[in-house]
């Protein structure tokens, strides 16, 4: 079988959702919703999702939905609110929901809660109100005075969740499947990973507790555990079920979840019966060598490696973690994402047995088009049939910028730019530089600003009243 064949295959989860083949577009946020109510912005979405739907991937993820409006994890983040289920509100789901399904691909929801990653005047939620992690500790991103203060300003430092917080939360993300279910997706997927709130209840750096949500893996499983259990008992199948897990959130030696730890956590949820699928990511704020989230710099590939009987293609970041689940001789799909660039390395990953689903993230981004015009497409060669690199032009700006927690964010925030472009119906640049995207961003803020001033002064002129004539 071909490489694009095998990447072409279809696959039946266990809720019995059928997939048109083995790629994925991953929850990349799109930053575009608003306040009060933080809605699907349909007037953005049509233009964006419009291009994923019609880009042929075999299942569409959402971008990030937060579960609670006081704790976004950045400023535009979709909320599924206590009012969502009802009008005005549930009617934009519903056009979501049918938008990113127009040509078949099925699409789910990524609901999450940053917990202590949530930083001040991301979401409704009061000035002196802390987060909430599973304990007591804050982030730390650099040694200097600076981004301690920088941090402290912009996180501070959470306070432990107590038994009410974590009921509150488990309510959340139930009442966001059940939005989900009513609205017409096929399903959603609980994000466990990149340090938000359940990787923070999962691994033992930001988990210190001594109740039964935490002291040894098996509780601090707990939070997972509940709520994997009372989700499926409002949405059965054939409503798919999916959790997104690291691999490892690579903090020190010991303090951190471990491998083995990780395991016996993708473990649990490939034999408890009630999830249809895995994902596979990893890395968090913390991270000190993660590839996922400092890959900005380098162009990792010019041509696709060749398919070979003895070799195999690595692409993946986190092959090694999923080459151990492998072990598991597990039913359930696992999903592999970040790093995947070639045609032939994807198909390799799956014809080796390493994952069943390749996640694109990224590249989604860079070219929505990606399985269709690319990976799928069976007029281009497989060594041309690669995506875009994911380099970001003008790295050297960030690494000037003193407070890491600031500079370390612009490349991400490439991304998150040129989805707001595409929302406003123009295309994605690629060759767009870091210092660019940051004059544009500050021109459009000052922009956006002088128009409101102008519109507030003009309503304040006598013709703008109701009440006045014109003799």
């Amino acid at each position: 079988m071909s490489p694009r064949e095998l990447i072409a295959q279809p696959i039946t989860l266990p809720c019995g959702l059928t997939l048109p083949n083995r790629l994925v577009k991953c929850p990349m946020q799109e930053t575009l919703a608003t306040p009060p109510f933080y809605d699907p912005p349909m007037d953005k979405f049509r233009n964006l999702y419009n291009q994923w739907a019609n880009a042929k991937y075999g299942l569409i993820i959402t971008g990030q939905v937060q579960i609670d409006i006081r704790y976004l994890s950045i400023k535009g983040d979709v909320v599924c609110h206590n009012d969502s289920l009802r009008e005005p509100h549930s009617s934009k789901w519903k056009e979501w929901a049918e938008l990113a399904q127009a040509a078949g691909t099925p699409c789910i929801v990524q609901l999450a809660h940053p917990g202590r990653m949530s930083p001040a005047g991301a979401g409704n939620r009061p000035g002196d109100m802390s987060t909430i992690c599973a304990s007591p500790v804050p982030v730390q991103l650099g040694d200097g005075w600076l981004n301690k203060k920088a941090l402290n300003a912009i996180l501070g430092t959470p306070r432990e969740a107590s038994i009410e917080d974590i009921d509150e939360v488990v309510g959340a993300w139930v009442h966001g499947a059940r939005l989900a279910k009513e609205a017409g997706f096929a399903g959603c997927q609980l994000h466990g990973a990149h340090g938000f709130l359940l990787s923070q209840f999962l691994s033992p750096h930001t988990n210190r507790r001594t109740d039964e949500y935490g002291g040894s893996p098996e509780k601090r499983l707990t939070l997972l555990k509940r709520l994997v259990k009372e989700i499926r008992e409002v949405c059965p199948r054939p409503y798919c079920l999916s959790v997104k897990l690291n691999s490892a959130d690579y903090m020190a030696a010991g303090a951190g979840l471990s491998t083995d730890e990780g395991l016996e956590q993708v473990k649990w949820l490939v034999e408890c019966g009630d999830v249809d699928f895995v994902e596979i990511s990893g890395g968090n704020a913390e991270n000190k060598s993660s590839k996922l989230h400092n890959s900005f710099g380098a162009k990792t590939l010019d041509k696709a490696p060749k398919t070979s009987e003895t070799t195999r293609i690595r692409e993946a970041y986190f092959t090694e973690f999923a080459e151990r689940v492998q072990g598991l001789n597990s039913t359930v799909p696992i999903q592999l994402s970040g790093g995947f660039r070639s045609r032939t390395g994807m198909a390799d990953a799956i014809d080796s047995g390493v994952c069943s689903l390749i996640g694109l993230g990224r590249s989604v981004v860079l070219q929505p088009d990606l399985p269709a015009a690319i990976l799928l497409n069976p007029s281009v060669p497989d060594e041309e049939a690669f995506a875009q690199s994911h380099m970001v032009k003008g790295q050297w700006f960030a690494n000037m910028i003193p407070v890491k927690v600031v500079g370390a964010g612009l490349a991400i925030q490439f991304f998150y730019h040129n989805m707001r472009r595409m929302g406003n119906g123009l295309k994605s640049d690629p060759d767009m530089s870091i210092p660019s995207m940051v004059l544009k961003d500050i021109f459009e803020t000052f922009r956006s600003g002088l128009v409101q001033t102008v519109e507030r002064m003009l309503q304040s002129f006598p013709w703008q009243s109701k009440s006045s004539k014109i003799d």
